[in-house]
């Protein structure tokens, strides 16, 4: 296997992920990126319309992860709410995810000041998880700039405080990328942990033989560089599996760049691939 690519640069946090799913679905490893979790929802799309990519966060079948899905909205004053609104009107039903919000789940007010979303939402947001609902909005809303954290409150009754973004691991599943809330303060951090494996053998990640050569970061550009050892099986897993292989790759550019001092990520299997 032999891939070579010039760095990438994405914006903040994983519509620069969609450029490189494209990437990947053009070339690496010829494969539709439709049922990845990633691909973008194009439904009336204008081209005379200023767009923004948005990452909103539904839940996979079996409800236990979030499932990232970028989504193309028009760029407004507003978007913060219209994302939250998008948010809790749901995934497309072609798409196999589930909502984390409850039905009949209804935004009463919004406002954003200073960084801090305040959502006040209906009663029906308590009737099903809320804990993973709470999750759903915080990282759905996060992921947008200017937004710093989330305060939630249902009829007007705060629940908790202010909330922050919490980094996630990406790992491949049979239908696309899922989270994994990681405990990690740094993108070096992150990789041992992403490095460690996925909790559960229904996710994938990378081959558990592959070691970490080389770690540099250049704060000029963000760029991260990270130098793997090349093993059997990770040639046995881009010749077998190259969904696998694709979205394992994903994945771990996802994760790092969870971290906005990281911009760009170049990743080397001595020097049997690049990307």
């Amino acid at each position: 296997m032999s891939l070579r690519l010039r760095p990438l640069q994405w914006p903040r946090p994983l519509a620069r992920v969609v450029l490189l799913a494209a990437i990947l679905a053009a070339g690496l490893w010829a494969r539709s990126a439709s049922g990845t979790g990633l691909a973008s929802s194009l439904a009336g799309w204008s081209p005379w319309v200023k767009q923004t990519t948005v990452t909103l966060y539904f839940a996979d079948a079996s409800g236990k992860f979030l499932v990232p899905v970028s989504r193309r909205m028009p760029t407004r004053e507003d978007l913060p709410r219209a994302v939250a609104q998008a948010l809790l009107d749901g995934p497309v039903e072609s798409s196999g995810l589930t909502n984390p919000i409850p039905p009949g789940a209804e935004v009463r007010s919004f406002l954003l000041a200073d960084g801090l979303a305040h959502v006040n939402l209906s009663a029906a947001f308590l009737s099903g998880e809320p804990e993973t609902a709470r999750a759903a909005v915080v990282e759905t809303l996060t992921a947008l700039p200017g937004v710093d954290s989330v305060a939630l409150s249902v009829e007007g009754e705060p629940l908790g405080g202010p909330a922050t973004r919490t980094p996630m691991l990406y790992f491949a599943s049979e239908n696309g990328l899922v989270t994994v809330p990681t405990e990690a303060a740094n993108p070096r951090a992150a990789l041992a942990a992403y490095l460690a494996g996925p909790p559960g053998p229904e996710l994938l990640g990378l081959p558990p033989d592959v070691q970490l050569r080389a770690y540099e970061y250049d704060p000029a550009n963000g760029l991260l560089s990270l130098n793997f050892t090349y093993t059997p099986s990770v040639r046995a897993l881009a010749l077998n599996d190259p969904e696998g292989m694709r979205r394992v790759l994903v994945g771990l550019i996802a994760s790092l760049t969870e971290f906005p001092e990281v911009q760009a990520v170049q990743l080397d299997f001595e020097g049997q691939a690049r990307l």
